[in-house]
């Protein structure tokens, strides 16, 4: 089965929602495009590396380090993107 950006946008509000504490309120579709260390989400530097391993160890992929310059990894959106692009690189 086919890993889609919706599928990944859900686990990735799953993750928040569910290890971080995140209100599912702050996770509707509208805000999928804020960082996530910003005035919305309010998460720490170290809620962002927990993201980040769970994210890796799901999806039992490496993130390489270029996808996180310029705040690459922190938005729902973006991340997915990011899983997406790393497993065509697999594939």
């Amino acid at each position: 089965m086919k890993t889609t950006k919706e599928t990944i946008q859900s686990a990735v509000v799953d993750i928040l929602c569910s290890k971080l504490e995140v209100s599912i309120e702050l996770c509707d579709s509208n805000f999928w495009d804020l960082p996530l260390t910003g005035d919305h989400f309010r998460l720490s530097a170290v809620d962002l590396a927990y993201l980040f391993f769970e994210i890796e160890r799901m999806y039992n992929l490496r993130i390489k380090e270029e996808y996180l310059f310029s705040y690459g990894f922190n938005s729902i959106n973006k991340i997915s993107e990011i899983i997406l692009e790393c497993e065509s690189e697999i594939s």
